[in-house]
Order: structure tokens, then C-alpha cells, then sequence
């Protein structure tokens, strides 16, 4: 099983058929920067629901089994799973993104030529 799952992790979810165009390569560059700002975004997203979460515990209980408590400390969980899934996703992406360059790189020293039309 772990020997399948490996050679799953190691083989792409796509190939190249024919010679890479500029276009091509914007398009890589781009899907590049978008993993780059959903991360970014994740990251984002889990300090705003720490700020919640202290704004919460902070200035609205009145002690400590008020309502205003629990979703602080709610807030706080969910910041870390937040922050969590978006690191988790953006290493998978960078371990796939890097099998897609090197796939790159053979296929265009295999094929010798460049093409930059578009």
C-alpha cells in the first residue's frame, strides 16, 4: 500500500503534450502567485480571529463564565484551525508545484526548442 501511495504522490495530475508557450508560462507564474495569496489570506483570516477572540475576552465578559469567554477562547481554536488548513494546503501545493517545474525543465530539455509564441 505505501509503496502504490508514493508512486501516487510522486506522478502528476497532469502532462505536457506539446511545446510550452510564453502564455503558457504566465499562466505558471500566476497560478504560482495565486497559492502564494490564498496562504497569505488563510494567515490573515486566523490573526483576525485572534484580534476577535481578545476582543471578546477582553473587553466584553464580566467574569469568567460569561457567554463573551467562550467566544474568545472559540475564536482562538478556530484561529489556529484556520492557520492550520492554510499552511497544510500551501505545503502540498509547493510539493506539487515543484514535481510541475522539474516536470517542466525535462520537457524542454528533452525537446530542445522554445517556443515563445502565443
Amino acid at each position: 500500500m505505501k509503496k502504490s501511495q508514493k508512486s501516487f504522490q510522486e506522478s502528476p495530475r497532469f502532462s505536457i503534450t506539446g511545446p510550452l508557450s510564453f502564455s503558457d508560462q504566465i499562466a505558471f507564474d500566476q497560478f504560482v502567485l495565486a497559492i502564494e495569496r490564498n496562504f497569505l489570506l488563510h494567515i490573515t483570516a486566523g490573526l483576525n480571529l485572534i484580534v476577535v477572540g481578545l476582543a471578546m475576552f477582553r473587553f466584553f465578559s464580566r467574569n469568567p463564565s460569561d457567554l463573551y469567554v467562550s467566544i474568545g477562547i472559540g475564536a482562538f481554536g478556530i484561529s489556529f484551525l484556520v492557520m492550520g488548513k492554510g499552511t497544510a494546503d500551501f505545503l502540498r501545493m509547493r510539493r506539487d508545484l515543484a514535481l510541475m517545474k522539474t516536470m517542466i525543465k525535462d520537457h524542454r530539455s528533452s525537446s530542445g526548442t522554445f517556443s515563445n509564441a502565443g
